[in-house]
C-alpha cells in the first residue's frame, strides 16, 4: 500500500481513485527544478557569467576627441584658427586576457556552488522520501499490532462468556487495543507531518495528492573503506572545489592588478590651422609614469584575502574529513545493529508471540504473559525501523559529506 495524504479525508472519499506514486527520481527532479537553494546558485552564476561583456572590451576606455575654433587677426588680416586633438588608451600588457581569466575561474567557483546546493538539494529530499517511506512502515506494524489485539480481544471475550476467563483478562485486552489504536494513530500523524516536509521539498501545492514507495530496504552495502572515503570527498565535494575555484580567481586578480600596473599608453592625434592654407599635423603617445599609484593598496587586500581563504579552506577540509568519518562509524554502527534484529531478534519476537498465543489458547499461558510479549515484540519492531532510519541517515549523510551527487 502506498504512503498517501488525499486531498480529501479518505472517509469523504471511499472510492477515489489510487493516488500515482511519487517515486524517489521524480521527486529529486521536481526537487532541483524548484528548489530555492539551487535557482538561487543558477541566478548566481548567471550575473557572474555576465561580467564576461566587460571583461572582453578590447579598449580600457572611450576615445577622447575635443576641438577649438576662434578668430585672431595678424597684419595680414582677420582669420579663423581652428584646433583639433583626438586621442585613444590602449593595452599592451595583456590586460584584457587577465580580467577574463578572473571571470572564468569566478564562473567556476559559482558553477560548484550551484553543485554544492545541488547535492544538498537532493540530501534533504532523500531523508524526507526515507522519513515517509519509515513513518508508513511504523503505521503498518502499529495497524498490524492493532489487529492482533482486537483478533485477542474477540478471543478473550468469548473465553469469558464461556467462564474460562475472568473480566480481568478482559479489561486487560481492551487496555492493550487502546494503546495499540493510539499508537497506530500516532503513527499516522507521523506519516502525515514526514508527508508534509517532502510536499514542501519538491514543490508540491497543499491541495495535490502524494504518495511514495511503500518498501523501505536496506541502502546497498558500502565496500570502500574510511581512507578511499576521505580521499573522494577531498577530490569530489563541491564545497571544496568552490574554495579552490575562489582562490584561482584570487590569483587570477592579483595577476590582473598587476598587469594593469604597467601603463597603459595613449596614442593622439593634433590637428590645427592657422592661417589660410596653413594646416599643421601630427601625432604622438603619452604614457604615464607610476610612481606614485602601483595598484599596491588593492594588491595587498587581494593577498590578505587569498590568505584567508586558503585558511578557510584547509578548516572546511577539516570539517568535512570529520563528517565522512563519523557518518562511516555511524553507518558500519547501524548496519551490524540492524543487521542483527532483523537476522535473530524479529524472527524470535514474532515466533514467541504466536507460540505464546497458541498456548494461551490451550489454556497453557495467562494472558498478561501474552500480551507483554507482544509489547516486547512491537517494541523489537519500533526499535528496527528506529535504527533503520538511522542508517538511512547516516547513509544519506555520508553521501552528502563525499560530495556524492
Amino acid at each position: 500500500m502506498a504512503v498517501s495524504w488525499p486531498a480529501e479525508p479518505a472517509a469523504q472519499t471511499p472510492t477515489a481513485a489510487p493516488v500515482p506514486i511519487v517515486t524517489l527520481t521524480e521527486a529529486l527532479a521536481r526537487a532541483e527544478a524548484g528548489s530555492p537553494l539551487v535557482r538561487r546558485a543558477q541566478g548566481e552564476r548567471q550575473v557572474v557569467a555576465a561580467r564576461e561583456v566587460g571583461a572582453s572590451l578590447l579598449f580600457p576606455s572611450n576615445p577622447v576627441l575635443s576641438a577649438a575654433a576662434g578668430p585672431y587677426r595678424d597684419p595680414e588680416g582677420r582669420s579663423v584658427e581652428l584646433l583639433a586633438h583626438g586621442e585613444q588608451t590602449i593595452e599592451v600588457a595583456g590586460q584584457r586576457g587577465a580580467r577574463r581569466a578572473v571571470v572564468r575561474h569566478a564562473v567556476e567557483a559559482a558553477t560548484w556552488r550551484e553543485q554544492a546546493a545541488r547535492v544538498e538539494t537532493r540530501a534533504r529530499v532523500r531523508a524526507a522520501y526515507v522519513g515517509a517511506q519509515l513513518a508508513h512502515a511504523q503505521q503498518e506494524a502499529a495497524a498490524a499490532r492493532e489487529a492482533l489485539m482486537l483478533a485477542l480481544l474477540d478471543a478473550v471475550r468469548a473465553r469469558v462468556s464461556g467462564g474460562a476467563s475472568s473480566d480481568v483478562d478482559l479489561e486487560q485486552a481492551r487496555l492493550e487495543r487502546g494503546v495499540a489504536t493510539g499508537a497506530k494513530l500516532a503513527a499516522r500523524a507521523a506519516e502525515i507531518e514526514a508527508l508534509s516536509r517532502l510536499r514542501i521539498l519538491i514543490g508540491m501545492g497543499p491541495g495535490e495528492a502524494l504518495a511514495v514507495e511503500p518498501a523501505l530496504a536496506m541502502p546497498p552495502a558500502r565496500r570502500e573503506r574510511l581512507p578511499t572515503l576521505l580521499e573522494r570527498a577531498e577530490r569530489q565535494r563541491a564545497e571544496l572545489a568552490a574554495l579552490r575555484a575562489g582562490g584561482n580567481e584570487l590569483d587570477a586578480e592579483i595577476v590582473r592588478l598587476r598587469r594593469e600596473a604597467i601603463p597603459s599608453p595613449t596614442l593622439f592625434v593634433d590637428f590645427e590651422r592657422d592661417r589660410a592654407g596653413q594646416f599643421f599635423l601630427a601625432g604622438g603617445v603619452s604614457i604615464p609614469i607610476p610612481v606614485w599609484r602601483r595598484q599596491q593598496g588593492e594588491l595587498a587586500v587581494a593577498h590578505a584575502e587569498r590568505a584567508r581563504l586558503e585558511d578557510e579552506r584547509a578548516l572546511a577540509a577539516r570539517e568535512v574529513a570529520s563528517e565522512v568519518a563519523r557518518a562511516h562509524r555511524l553507518a558500519e554502527a547501524d548496519a551490524a545493529t540492524v543487521a542483527l534484529l532483523d537476522r535473530e531478534t524479529l524472527p524470535a519476537a514474532d515466533a514467541v508471540v504466536k507460540l505464546l498465543t497458541d498456548g494461551w489458547r490451550a489454556g497453557k499461558f495467562d494472558l498478561f504473559r501474552v500480551l507483554q510479549t507482544t509489547r516486547d515484540a512491537s517494541e523489537a519492531r519500533r526499535l528496527y525501523l528506529e535504527t533503520l532510519g538511522s542508517l538511512w541517515e547516516a547513509t544519506i549523510a555520508l553521501d552528502r559529506a563525499v560530495g556524492t551527487p
